[in-house]
């Protein structure tokens, strides 16, 4: 009888045992399916040389300090990418080689309704559709969310049904707070992304999202709701690279122009400046590892070949 115990017992203790070890297994895969890169850019406009430059620094990675960031497998450009169809076609062209391509998540800018609004067709037209499981908010919308491993990017269009040169609207505060609340419960980031910053800084500081300070901050008080998700605001406009973390958006020093407040239990708003539109380009470096989200910002000045430098880094810890 004793025997039959003990063999009983040690049976219980290996199974467990058995348990615990694909759990942790499966916990293992998981966390590494949910380790990956993206990057974040803003208005190339103009500046083919320095646009093929900056894509060529996303691809190769020359920069690339400890801790080591993965392969970028998306590249969201926060608006003003005219001419956009020669813009994309460099890009297509400087990941030609790759067996898998970066995800290209374009945002309209003011910008894009030059030319007859030539270019904002080509995103409402050509690049939209082609982004494999994007989410319109109806069939021809530019505004659209995509979801990718344990992230999802919000991208409004703040200048047609959701917004007016730049200030999204209540209609366009509902749809984001709709699109928030829908993310699956396996989602551990959002990143919403639009062109005019809400606290600009450098340029266009009266006439950005900021020019209704009140559909400003009601946006900005909407998303604190959802802090424990939403990581950061992805905007470029002003050409100049820089972020923010703001709890109060009617406080002082997020509308002080020379402030560049981190406020504690705020939200980032992180302008890409620019790669193309400017004296220098920037890259905003992502890295997403499990419910971690690290940053490293690249800079180089204008013009082909230029070699890129690290000037900024930072963490979001999500445990």
């Amino acid at each position: 009888m004793f025997l039959q115990k003990r063999t009983h017992y040690f049976s219980l203790l290996f199974a467990l045992y058995l348990i615990c070890f694909s759990g942790c297994t499966v916990l293992k895969s998981l966390d590494s399916t949910q380790k990956f890169s993206f990057a974040v850019l803003a208005d190339p406009r103009h500046g083919g040389e320095t646009w093929i430059n900056t894509l060529s620094e996303i691809r190769d990675r020359n920069v690339n300090s400890d801790p080591k960031f993965d392969p970028v497998e998306l590249v969201l450009v926060a608006g003003d990418i005219d001419p956009i169809d020669i813009r994309h076609n460099e890009y297509k062209k400087v990941f030609s080689q790759n067996d898998n391509s970066p995800v290209f998540l374009p945002v309209i800018g003011n910008h894009e309704f030059e030319d007859d609004g030539k270019h904002f067709r080509y995103v409402r037209d050509t690049m939209i559709p082609s982004i494999a499981n994007a989410v319109r908010r109806h069939p021809t919308s530019c505004d659209y969310y995509y979801d990718y491993k344990n992230v999802r990017f919000i991208i409004v269009d703040g200048y047609t049904d959701l917004g007016d040169r730049g200030v999204i609207n209540p209609d366009g505060r509902q749809w984001v707070e709709q699109t928030i609340k829908s993310t699956p419960v396996t989602t551990d980031h959002i990143f919403i992304s639009f062109h005019e910053p809400a606290f600009p800084r450098y340029r266009h500081i009266n006439d950005s999202f900021n020019a209704d300070p009140e559909k400003r901050d009601a946006f900005w008080k909407m998303l604190l709701n959802y802090k424990d998700k939403v990581r950061a605001v992805l905007v470029g406009h002003t050409h100049y690279y820089y972020r923010l973390c703001i709890n109060d958006p009617a406080g002082i020093s997020a509308n002080d122009m020379d402030a560049f407040p981190i406020e504690e239990g705020g939200i980032y708003q992180i302008d890409a400046g620019s790669s193309g539109n400017s004296d220098k380009s920037t890259i905003v470096q992502t890295q997403v590892n499990g419910k971690n989200v690290s940053f490293k910002v690249l800079q180089a000045d204008y013009g082909s070949d230029k070699p890129f430098s690290k000037i900024d880094e930072w963490k979001i810890t999500g445990d």
